[in-house]
């Protein structure tokens, strides 16, 4: 590349082109073909500072749950007079998501001014206060206006928990450390059902239904505390400025300690020429950069699309409402469907744990698209044998095919969605876009669930077996928005997929096999000084 000033050629601007160009070249090839172990003395410390984030996947979990189980508590529904089902019933579900919603608003800001730390710590502590309104309840009014809080605060925890676990995962193991974060929403599930069943055995006072409630402070006590001893996120300290300090982080968890490693110095690198071209995130109230270019609105349609796509697939009908698909298929015995109803997300967190690490094994559109076929095949197939054990009550064969496909439904799921619904949102998003969009997703989500917690109950009571047809259907559909407009970001640091987005067909540059090439665009190197060093 010929630069001029005053119409004459200097060759040391040339000289200098050159080697910049060799140093990129060089740093991206050791960059690509670096091997480094999961069992360093720096993954290991990343792991423990992964581990704070991933309770707040446990505490939006532990709440799934929680109501679930205190609805069908004798001593619950004495104290506040109300039944299984019902209006009353469904607001007390629904205000934990709308509480979400209004914090849309608030999420991005505070993640962006203040840091992914903050954002944690500021919905931990809300989480903290819900709580210690909502358990010592003494009327429906205050209990309604904790799990309002609860919800309020929660919807911080979840936006700046992914950006944190995605902005620190090393970039060997991204998907799979990602993908763990929205894996720990069954550790609380899990726990919440136990501590109710627990309660409910051996209490038999208002008390069995207030200490699961008090149960929620654990993890989040654990995270207000735990995040002072984190480090920041190193893209976000470098969207402030603040380089020293994100490289020192860097070092200590992806480059053993050593700042000149090609892993460090790469990201480093990526992140500076990014934030340089996008800004950084200092415009906390403008939502517009999320369609305000092609690049962004493609990601926002993955956003978009996951959020609600990871709500609707038929996975919150068989969480919320699973003993009435036992009830259809003929399974009435009480014990039988607490039992299946405990087994459940049990078998599930395993298939989600597999799937995390599959996620870079065989790349996240795989997982998502044959997944999503399975899901609608399974549906057709509960539809009919759900419809035969209704018609022919004592037709085991039936019940037992309809169970069958339920458990491999939500195995097939958490496999191929659970470790991608805040992942893949994560990765799509820029840096300076990460929290905002976290934060729409966020609402997306809460608006579909709510959507979707509501209409099942009178879709099962008047349409019965023939709702879950909805759901053959719907899965097709998304399986056609995947297969054309969500590109793969397997392999690629997060930099590394403004590229992709920036092409102008996302999905087919993505499956472009990925060369120093790729990384050299990152760095923003003029490829023509490469080709010249060639020759």
């Amino acid at each position: 590349m010929d630069i001029k000033k005053d119409g004459v050629t200097h060759v040391d601007d040339v000289d200098d082109d050159f080697r910049q160009a060799k140093v990129a070249v060089q740093l991206s090839e050791e960059a690509v073909h670096v091997k480094q172990s999961p069992w360093t003395s720096s993954m290991l410390r990343l792991y423990g500072c992964l581990t704070i984030a991933y309770l707040c996947g446990c505490l939006n979990g532990y709440d799934g749950s929680l109501m679930g189980g205190l609805n069908a508590m004798d001593t619950y529904h004495a104290y506040f007079n109300m039944e299984s089902a019902g209006s009353s019933t469904g607001i007390t579900f629904a205000i934990y998501n709308i509480g979400s919603i209004p914090a849309v608003f608030f999420c991005g800001p505070v993640n962006d001014y203040f840091g992914r730390r903050v954002g944690m710590f500021t919905g931990a502590a809300i989480v903290i206060i819900g709580t210690c309104i909502q358990a010592p309840s003494v009327n429906r009014g205050m209990f309604l206006a904790g799990r309002f809080i609860l919800g309020f605060g929660v919807s911080f925890a979840c936006v700046s928990a992914p950006c944190y676990v995605s902005e620190m995962a090393h970039p060997a193991w991204r998907g799979t450390l990602t993908g763990l974060y929205n894996c720990t929403w069954y550790i609380g599930s899990i726990v919440a059902s136990w501590v109710i069943y627990a309660c409910a055995q051996h209490i038999k006072s208002d008390i069995s239904w207030r200490i699961p409630l008090w149960c929620q402070l654990i993890s989040s006590v654990v995270v207000a505390i735990g995040v002072w001893f984190l480090p920041e996120s190193p893209r976000w300290l470098c969207a402030q400025d603040r380089m020293e300090e994100a490289t020192k982080v860097l070092a200590r968890y992806h480059g053993e300690g050593d700042e000149s490693h090609p892993i460090v110095v790469l990201q480093l690198k990526e992140m500076q020429n990014q934030i340089r071209q996008d800004a950084s995130d200092k415009k906390g109230w403008d939502y517009s950069e999320l369609v305000n270019t092609h690049s962004a609105r493609r990601r926002l349609i993955c956003v978009l699309g996951m959020a609600c796509f990871g709500q609707l697939s038929g996975n919150s009908v068989t969480s919320y409402y699973l003993p009435v698909m036992l009830e259809q298929a003929g399974i009435t015995a009480q014990g039988t469907k607490l039992m299946l109803n405990g087994i459940y997300p049990v078998i599930c967190f395993f298939a989600a744990i597999l799937g995390a690490r599959m996620t870079d094994v065989v790349g996240r559109r795989p997982l998502l698209l044959y997944s999503i076929l399975f899901c609608s095949a399974c549906f057709a197939i509960i539809c009919g044998t759900s419809k035969l054990a209704e018609t022919d009550i004592g037709n085991k064969s039936a019940a037992n095919t309809t169970i069958a496909f339920i458990y491999l439904f939500g195995i097939v799921f958490s496999f191929g969605w659970t470790p991608l619904q805040s992942m893949y949102i994560a990765e799509t998003l820029s840096t300076s876009t990460r929290a905002k969009g976290t934060a729409v997703g966020n609402l997306a989500s809460n608006v579909s669930s709510a959507v979707i917690q509501y209409g099942s109950g009178p879709a099962f009571a008047n349409i019965g077996a023939y709702f879950y047809l909805v759901f053959v259907v719907w899965d097709l559909v998304e399986f056609g928005v995947i297969y054309l407009y969500w590109p793969e970001t397997k392999e690629r640091t997060l930099e590394e997929l403004s590229e992709v987005f920036e092409a102008k067909n996302p999905v087919k540059k993505s499956l472009e096999k990925r060369g120093a090439s790729t990384v050299l665009n990152t760095l923003d190197v003029d490829t023509s000084v490469v080709e010249k060093m060639a020759h």
